[in-house]
């Protein structure tokens, strides 16, 4: 069985698509199967590369054949988040494949979504079946595309570690483990951390996910040069970190921040790096969105707070740094090993479904 996954990046990132992509073509690669990814952004580790896929080039009708050509004898097309970026593109492959008669089997996964009713048509039209990776995604998709063929399977994630050590020794560590972005709740974990600075906290912040961004982040330029001071004296972070070295970094903090904004469909969709937080014991302050209050129900080091509430986010990590160490309780532990034996096997999973697929007509 061949298998190809097209993404449009395959970055490096702190998280998100890139992150499970390099880590299941890893699991599904000891398997009975032949699997690849295909991506739009070149130098991108354990990916080919190929310009119809890249977001900042006009689509080009030749270089859409061409990807078809490289496609042609795959049995399973596993294209992930093929609503968000030229959507020509993905229309255009599904019918040059098609109409040579192709007669493998397109997966369309989405591991983002919004309320934009332009997205949803268009899923609508592809022919495959969909996968989501969250009680709150499947969801959505269940809501808005009933019709739809769509399958819950569970996300990769590298299991493997290297070392980072975070320049944070001798003080409480916060760490926003998520990629620099407003969308994630930078700018609130940022002034909440700023907050307490100025009142006299003794802390580090620390913020990942700095490098590899497609777009900027949008944090207030204010905002930014406040933190200058604070970075000045070495108080404020911000890093940069490789999938298998967030491990480290995750367990030398002592609180995870992951204030994600938006309560609606655009909320976090899973959550990697809060789960690993989870994993490692960690005391964590995240957001009403999306994903992760179902991630973290029971975890008994977790406060979720109002998604957009500086103050309330404020207010929980100032109590959050006032707190003893955390000592997981029976329950946190079986919930990390649910969530680590769930990344673990995720390959198997995946090719579970494709070998359905290819079975059935």
């Amino acid at each position: 069985m061949r298998i190809v996954h097209l993404h449009w990046t395959g970055l490096p990132v702190t998280g998100g698509v890139e992150t499970h992509l390099k880590a299941l073509v890893g699991q599904l690669a000891p398997l009975p199967c032949e699997v690849t990814a295909i991506v739009g952004t070149p130098d991108s580790p354990g990916c080919a590369h190929h310009p119809a896929l890249d977001i900042a080039a006009p689509s080009s009708p030749d270089l859409n054949a061409d990807l078809a050509d490289r496609l042609q004898d795959a049995d399973i097309v596993h294209w992930h988040n093929p609503q968000w970026h030229k959507p020509d593109v993905v229309t255009a492959l599904v019918d040059l494949l098609h109409g040579r008669g192709w007669r493998g089997r397109f997966v369309f996964d989405l591991h983002n979504i919004d309320d934009d009713p332009g997205q949803w048509a268009f899923l609508a039209t592809l022919p495959g079946t969909i996968t989501a990776h969250s009680p709150f995604v499947a969801g959505e998709v269940h809501r808005k595309l009933p019709a739809a063929r769509a399958v819950t399977l569970p996300l990769a994630l590298p299991l493997d570690e290297e070392p980072f050590p975070l320049p944070t020794a001798g003080r409480p560590t916060v760490l926003q483990p998520s990629r620099m972005t407003r969308w994630k709740g930078s700018h609130l974990s940022l002034e909440a951390s700023l907050t307490l600075l100025d009142e006299g906290a003794d802390l580090h912040f620390v913020h990942a996910g700095t490098r590899h961004l497609i777009w900027p982040p949008g944090i207030p330029d204010t905002l930014m040069q406040r933190a200058e001071t604070w970075r000045d004296k070495g108080r404020v972070h911000f890093t940069h970190y490789r999938p298998e070295q967030s491990w480290s970094a995750i367990r030398a903090a002592d609180v995870i921040v992951h204030p994600t904004i938006d309560r609606g469909t655009h909320g976090e969709p899973f959550s990697l790096s809060v789960a690993q937080a989870v994993i490692c014991h960690r005391r964590v302050i995240a957001s009403d969105s999306g994903n992760l209050p179902a991630l973290l129900a029971g975890y008994s080091a977790a406060t979720i707070v109002p998604a957009g509430d500086a103050r309330a986010l404020t207010d929980a990590l100032r109590r959050a740094l006032g707190a003893p160490a955390h000592t997981p309780t029976p329950d946190d532990l079986a919930l990390a090993e649910r969530l680590r034996q769930s990344f673990a096997a995720a390959g198997r999973h995946h090719l579970s479904l494709y070998r359905t697929l290819t079975t059935t007509t």
